[in-house]
């Protein structure tokens, strides 16, 4: 049986001081679809590794399971597609590991469990170069350890856990992965002592957490990107990373937000040790605006 932990009062509604009325809410109920495919749809990993499962669930009858299989990266990547326009994004999710999670072998270890957010394009991921117009992302990975964007081809950012800091089976830290324009495979370790690292915060196998990221693109003038872009996260209402000096883009039409959601990949180089369990629950993003009941 997995644990959870209490959650805090902090959210993104601080960024946009409270204010921030939202163009959309949308809250996924995994127990109102029959199959993954329902919700999500796949741009990498096999399909086999990722499906509905009905323990361990956060509330209801379904989570959603993702597997890093043995001697593989892959898991999956999949996307939520937001729809046209999207400059700001505050997203939540449930999120565990299994209870027999370990990432042993090498020091650090990172392994892929969240796109927060992507702009889709060849600058967004496989080491792609980010100029401003061809994708962008960022991406959230656990870790053990305690080409480049130009604002025209795309970004992403990601969330990965790691060994970093800390020993092969946990706890784990966690690693913010941005394909930004400036620097291309960003990789922000949210430990004690990082710049953009405002309380570290360590993930036990087996028990549930709040995961809250927002990402705000960064203004253009005169079609130059701007250094405000902003990236923050929470977890279990506490806020553990604030970044906002990030050049995303510098096309507000077609390279902003297209994408997020769940994501299994273990490594780049290297391969998972064993057969890895990542569980999600809960799945709600406030699309241009963050949650809350505005002003």
């Amino acid at each position: 049986m997995f644990g959870s932990a209490g959650v805090g009062v902090g959210s993104a509604n601080e960024a946009g001081g409270g204010c921030n009325r939202p163009d959309d809410e949308i809250h996924l109920d995994y127990d109102a679809y029959d199959d993954w495919d329902d919700v999500y749809w796949r741009s990498n990993g096999d399909p086999e590794n990722i499906s509905l499962v009905s323990s361990p669930t956060y509330s209801g009858d379904s989570a959603l399971q993702i597997r890093m299989r043995e001697d593989q990266s892959w898991g999956v990547s999949t996307h939520y597609d937001l729809g046209e326009d999207v400059i700001e994004l505050n997203g939540r999710v449930q999120f565990a590991l299994d209870t027999g999670w370990e990432m042993p072998g090498r020091d650090p270890s990172n392994c892929r469990l969240w796109n927060c957010a992507m702009a889709l394009g060849e600058g967004s991921a496989g080491g792609g170069v980010p100029d401003g117009t061809n994708g962008w992302s960022n991406r959230l990975y656990v870790t053990t350890r305690g080409g480049e964007p130009d604002g025209t081809n795309g970004w992403s950012n990601r969330l990965y856990v790691t060994t970093r800091g800390g020993e092969p089976d946990g706890p784990f830290a966690l690693l913010s992965h941005t394909y930004h324009m400036d620097q291309y495979q960003d990789h922000d370790y949210l430990l004690d002592g990082q710049e953009y690292t405002v309380q570290e915060a360590e993930i036990v196998p087996g028990r549930w957490y709040e995961f809250e990221y927002y990402v705000c693109v960064n203004t253009v003038t005169s079609g130059r990107a701007n250094d405000d872009g902003i990236l923050q996260y929470w977890l279990d209402g506490d806020r553990i990373y604030d970044r906002r000096d990030l050049r995303f883009t510098a096309d507000l039409e077609d390279n902003v937000i297209d994408t997020t959601g769940p994501a299994g990949y273990y490594g780049g180089r290297y391969v998972s040790p064993r057969n890895l369990y990542a569980y999600y629950d809960r799945h709600s993003m406030a699309v241009n605006g963050t949650f809350g009941d505005g002003c």
